[in-house]
């Protein structure tokens, strides 16, 4: 129930249409109640006495009534509905805001497809609860009091008989809601497995059919949604035993009223009108009972749903502004790493004893072996991550006394996965710098060698490039990604691996162009090819996570270290590929 509790709270803001809805609900219940009483007067009344006047009069009444209830309906479906998209719209928006601020390392252990369910479907069932849940049940149990005290009014004999299915029906939901919940909860997170297994098998379709493994991943996606299928039968098992159940509990309470009153009538102890209206009323009296299980399946659904969504609002992010952070509104570029130790969640430490200095406008180099903590270093530099030890200083600022936002805004990163979205080549660049001009655009796209491929394309700077640019070569993506960061005119340039996916002829071209681009700013290249980092003004071989040697291409190539070792192993793998 905490959950149903929060999700009312998240309703605060739609408190006006809500109450509005509820006058007109309260309105409608009322003239609701009047019909059975206009058909006793024109049975007991009317009709004996034979006053066609009243008849008419009568006639033209209950015209009016429904007239009205037509009209409080149409407003009533318009506010809720309405108040509920909006309730959705505002929701989805803020959980995927909430989403951004989260740490990198959260996306890491937890499957994109899991969070779409919880952004797409979790939210939808939201949308029931809102429409025919918050509101019809206050008015529904309104009604079931209004209903009952006329009842009483009318014959509290008769009534009695009519309410005695009431607390049968209230016990019966009450031990279904403790049986049920935990299923449906089960069915929510059934259907996040299915999404975390289509979006897996659709980004990977490629590898799939490169390696012929159809009909292995079709038994995979059938063994998923067959324990969801598993799980929906469960929920209807419950759902279609207990719902028939209570509308057979509920005729019973009707044929009862029949049956005593028609005997009451017999005895002289009861009008037919009294009767005709009781029968009338039992529609009003069991139809909110009946509507409250049904409410109450909702309920449910929409509780398990609410769950996971405030599971996911309660996820604290690791990287986070700390109170009174510095905004850097320019940045000279020294960078310090501080005796940095650093691991990932509860592995082992990854970097130790990181110590170096890069001073203003230098680029930098790391190399070493795969796993030697290159990309962990850059990592820290972006604050996608927090050292576990020691600290990380640019111009003289701990990153963690330092702004998110304006740190990240003078640092571009080019990295080996390059990532690009299903946009245009226009719209990807401008992710650099939103208002860009043109001239702009076409002098970043110039610097690496993109302008000339963008202009052989169909509509040019226009062309849609599809999901993560996979309608351009591995090597065109890379110069895009390059040129981004180019347009963002950073203080801090980070590149990794930024000419892996090349060809020989376009790694120089973009090696010519990154020497004019670093040139003034603070660089850390990242690089298995060494040859393309000769000109570094400092090179840090790694290995293991510890820093093994620093100095220049000719200093490291003389001392006979690691780095010399590296860089023969390359020489000498290239010389046999030759």
């Amino acid at each position: 129930m905490r959950a149903l509790k929060r999700l009312f709270g998240y309703l605060g803001p739609y408190w006006k249409p809500l109450i509005v809805t509820g006058i007109l609900l309260v309105f409608q219940t009322g003239l609701s109640l009047l019909p059975p009483l206009f058909q006793r007067e024109i049975v007991d009344e009317v009709i004996g006495a034979r006053q066609m006047h009243r008849l008419g009069l009568m006639v033209v009444a209950m015209i009016g009534v429904y007239a009205f209830l037509g009209l409080t309906e149409f407003g009533d479906q318009y506010l809720r509905h309405t108040v509920g998209e909006r309730f959705l719209f505002d929701l989805r928006v803020r959980i995927y805001d909430y989403l951004q601020r989260l740490s990198l390392s959260f996306f890491e252990r937890t499957s994109t497809g899991e969070l779409m369910s919880r952004v797409t479907n979790d939210v939808n069932e939201l949308e029931r609860f809102i429409t025919h849940g918050v509101v019809l049940v206050t008015v529904d149990a309104l009604r079931l009091l209004g209903v009952s005290a006329v009842l009483i009014v009318l014959d509290w004999r008769l009534a009695l008989v009519a309410l005695l299915p009431v607390p049968i029906i209230g016990f019966s939901l009450r031990r279904f809601n403790q049986f049920v919940r935990p299923i449906y909860r089960l069915v929510r997170d059934r259907l996040g497995n299915i999404n975390t297994r289509l979006q897996d098998d659709l980004t990977g379709m490629r590898v799939i059919q490169a390696f012929g493994q159809e009909d292995a991943e079709l038994e995979r996606f059938r063994s998923v949604s067959a324990r969801y299928y598993q799980q929906r039968v469960r929920a209807i098992r419950a759902w279609s035993t207990f719902f028939p159940a209570i509308y057979f509990v509920s005729a019973v309470g009707g044929v009862l009223v029949l049956g005593v009153g028609a005997g009451m009538i017999i005895n002289g102890q009861l009008s037919l009108g009294t009767l005709v209206a009781f029968l009338s009323y039992i529609t009003s009296l069991y139809d909110p009972l009946r509507r409250l299980t049904d409410v109450d399946n909702t309920f449910q659904q929409a509780i398990a749903a609410a769950e996971r969504i405030f599971e996911l609002l309660d996820e604290m992010p690791e990287i986070q502004d700390a109170p009174g952070a510095i905004v850097l509104d320019s940045l000279i570029g020294e960078v310090k790493f501080e005796d940095v130790h650093f691991q990932y969640g509860h592995d082992n430490e990854v970097l130790h004893d990181i110590d170096f200095h890069i001073a203003p406008g230098q680029a930098v180099a790391l190399v070493g072996p795969s796993g030697a903590g290159k990309t962990s270093i850059a990592n820290l530099l972006c604050r996608f991550y927090d050292p576990t030890h020691g600290c990380i200083l640019v111009d003289g600022h701990d990153l963690r006394q330092v702004q998110l936002q304006s740190l990240r805004r003078q640092v571009s990163t080019v990295l080996q996965d390059t990532f690009l979205f299903n946009a245009s080549v226009r719209e990807n660049l401008l992710y650099g710098k939103p208002d860009a001009s043109q001239q702009e655009i076409v002098g970043a796209a110039k610097a690496a060698y993109a302008h000339e491929f963008i202009q052989e394309l169909p509509q040019g700077y226009d062309t849609e490039i599809g999901e993560r640019g996979v309608r351009l070569s591995g090597g065109q993506r890379q110069r895009l990604a390059l040129a981004r960061a180019i347009l963002a005119d950073p203080r801090i340039l980070i590149l990794d691996e930024a000419t892996s996916s090349v060809d020989a002829e376009a790694e120089y071209l973009i090696q010519q162009a990154l020497e004019e681009v670093m040139k003034g700013r603070t660089s850390l290249i990242i690089a298995h090819r060494l040859s393309t980092i000769r000109n570094a003004d400092k090179i840090i071989a790694l290995h293991d996570g510890r820093i093994r040697e620093v100095g220049s291409h000719h200093e490291l190539l003389a001392r006979g270290g690691l780095y010399s070792q590296l860089y023969q192993k390359q020489l000498d793998l290239a010389g046999s590929e030759g």
